[in-house]
């Protein structure tokens, strides 16, 4: 019989209970599901940073600042490594190039790492990419060698032509990979410059119209960087103020997520904010805003099936040299 519900099965989810319901009709089939509060991260001393979901596997993707390594992680909180060797230091930004089935990885040294060394320490800049469905590594793609200098490489997204762009938060550039691993600097602009020691440049999103979405962490700025003129740089107006820009998540055209946490010693409030614009990004409002608990550092974000997740990293606490070191890191889902 078509539309024929058959198969109800109920799962324990980390605590609370999520119902799994499957409708065929015919060869075509469909899936609901009631997503879980929040997933677990359960590993002492793994301090992630950057998340990505893949929907085809019904899995995050994240990666350790402190143990340089990755990890998929599923809706139900079951831990899988993907990949850990000696040459990943400290992970923070990923994306899933879809078109390629890659994962795009940025490995580098802010410090804080078990595998930290005085000669990578504010210099290693690469990416790092793998194929997603051998787990090998495809490429390791040195980018500190394109300028002399301190680095970090903090965050990625990746085009629709499957290039990547890396920021770089010890210097003021925006680097380019083409899709045969070719690197290049693509932005090199004294206004990303930051004081040294802080962190400039960090979110970025790539968006449809071709263009790219920035955010500086230390002033709490978001810039539109033209890829067909590299040199149109601009800062999108917005209505109110951000205190830090981490990860980046663009939901639409016109919406963009905002992860802010703190690392500065300032006293104010973690939030992930959630910003329109009616104006292709010249200006944005500030929409909602959702203040995260204390000391939970809000670092990236992405979405299953429109419910927004967000990880807690509690990165002040592995900057600060908290013990005995934190254990739990929630993916924490979030409702403005």
């Amino acid at each position: 019989m078509k539309n024929q519900i058959n198969k109800v099965t109920l799962i324990l989810v980390l605590g609370f209970t999520s119902f799994y319901i499957a409708c065929s009709d015919n060869d075509n089939t469909s899936q609901v599901a009631v997503l879980p509060d929040s997933i677990i991260v359960n590993e002492l001393d793994f301090y992630p940073e950057g998340i990505v979901y893949n929907e085809s596997e019904k899995v995050f993707y994240t990666g350790s600042i402190r143990k340089g390594k990755i990890i998929s992680i599923d809706l139900n909180g079951n831990q899988e490594v993907f990949a850990d060797d000696e040459t990943l230091t400290s992970v923070l930004g990923l994306i899933i190039d879809k078109t390629n089935n890659r994962l795009i990885v940025c490995n580098t040294d802010p410090g804080v790492g078990i595998k930290t060394t005085p000669s990578t320490v504010g210099q290693l800049a690469q990416v790092i990419i793998y194929d997603l469905s051998t787990r090998s590594k495809i490429a390791t793609i040195d980018l500190a060698s394109l300028l002399p200098g301190d680095h970090l490489a903090n965050d990625v997204t990746v085009d629709t032509e499957g290039n990547i762009y890396v920021t770089d938060s010890f210097s003021p550039i925006i680097y380019k990979v083409d899709l045969l691993g070719n690197p290049s600097i693509l932005v090199n602009n004294p206004l990303f410059a930051a004081p040294a020691g802080a962190f400039g440049l960090n979110g970025i999103v790539y968006h449809p119209d071709d263009y790219l979405i920035v955010g500086k962490y230390d002033e709490g700025k978001l810039y539109k960087v033209s890829l067909s003129d590299t040199n149109n740089i601009t800062e999108i107006t917005l209505d109110g103020a951000v205190n830090s820009v981490d990860g980046l998540l663009l939901t639409d055209n016109s919406t963009l997520l905002l992860a802010s946490n703190n690392i500065t010693g300032v006293n104010f409030d973690e939030a992930i904010y959630q910003i329109v614009t009616t104006d292709d990004w010249d200006t944005g409002t500030i929409a909602n805003t959702f203040i995260t608990p204390l000391g939970t550092f809000p670092t990236t974000l992405d979405v299953i099936e429109n419910e927004l997740y967000v990880i807690y990293s509690s990165l002040s606490a592995l900057f600060s040299g908290v013990t005995p070191p934190v254990a739990e890191f929630p993916i924490q889902k979030i409702s403005f």
